[in-house]
């Protein structure tokens, strides 16, 4: 019994259950405003979240699920605050603060939103964000490395094909490799073929077979069709697109004018002599 009083978890729980005790025993009283209330707005959005996620009509088990698990995490929450356990914690702060962004962010777009004549001109100042990036269509005849007479095979295909023979049927779908590729970026072809192939395509001529062209499937024998070089996208076809950068570039503009705003309204001091003073001076606060 000595050595379980002596145990550091029993201190642990001891001292925990003297706080809460005293806690309880110097807040007796209720207090109304205290209560969870869970009004038909409240129901509305724990219905519309539970909805979202299972895409049904909850039962009556399931509501009482959702309500069991809200009313839960309400009592801990005010718990939690009453012992002023978000005091100094870090997720705290950093979760408030996340959700004060948001806040303004969605306040900012509610009340101004862009108009087309806004989101042109972004296009047109922004062409880097909406350059399409170079692509090709082209066909490849694949010939594994380990193949015999590696080099004459690939000099008398090449002469077939360009002399107007079919891919041969052994060639196909070589090591489940399609043949065809159609309107594909850089950015596709080197992740099917490796950034040597795709780099190598834009050296070689169109409209006949060339090569071979190494990748790390082994040689490739390549037809280009077509290469298109990067252009500005349509603004139409993009407009959504164009929006959803706006609004992020926006996000990132608004979060700074308001944070500044915010830090003129309360100032800072910094106190630390451990602080350079030229960081101290650029607050410009005493």
């Amino acid at each position: 019994m000595k050595k379980f009083f002596k145990e550091p978890l029993v201190h642990f729980m001891l001292l925990g259950a003297l706080i809460f005790g005293y806690y309880y025993l110097t807040n007796d009283t209720e207090d109304p405003e205290a209560a969870i209330v869970i009004d038909d707005a409240e129901y509305d959005y724990l219905l519309s979240l539970w909805k979202n996620q299972w895409q049904r009509e909850p039962n009556e088990d399931e509501i009482k699920a959702f309500l069991d698990h809200y009313l839960r995490q309400e009592v801990y929450y005010k718990e939690a605050l009453a012992l002023n356990l978000d005091h100094n914690d870090v997720i705290v702060k950093r979760r408030l603060a996340q959700k004060m962004e948001a806040v303004s962010n969605d306040l900012n777009f509610m009340i101004n939103p862009p108009t087309d004549e806004e989101l042109k001109s972004f296009f047109a100042s922004n062409p880097d964000l909406f350059q399409l990036p170079p692509s090709f269509t082209f066909q490849q005849v694949l010939f594994l490395s380990s193949e015999p007479n590696l080099s004459e095979q690939l000099e008398s295909s090449k002469k077939a094909l360009n002399a107007g023979d079919e891919i041969p049927d052994s060639r196909k779908l070589k090591l489940s490799l399609p043949n065809q590729w159609n309107n594909n970026t850089l950015g596709e072809i080197s992740k099917a073929f490796g950034d040597d192939f795709a780099l190598a395509l834009d050296g070689l001529p169109t409209n006949q077979w060339a090569g071979p062209v190494t990748s790390g499937f082994g040689q490739h024998l390549v037809f280009i069709s077509r290469k298109d070089s990067g252009e500005m996208a349509d603004f139409e076809e993009i407009k959504p697109y164009v929006l959803n950068e706006f609004e992020y570039q926006s996000e990132l503009e608004t979060q700074e004018q308001i944070y500044r705003e915010l830090l003129e309204k309360y100032g800072v001091k910094i106190t630390s002599e451990k602080v350079p003073q030229r960081v101290k001076e650029s607050y410009n606060n005493p």
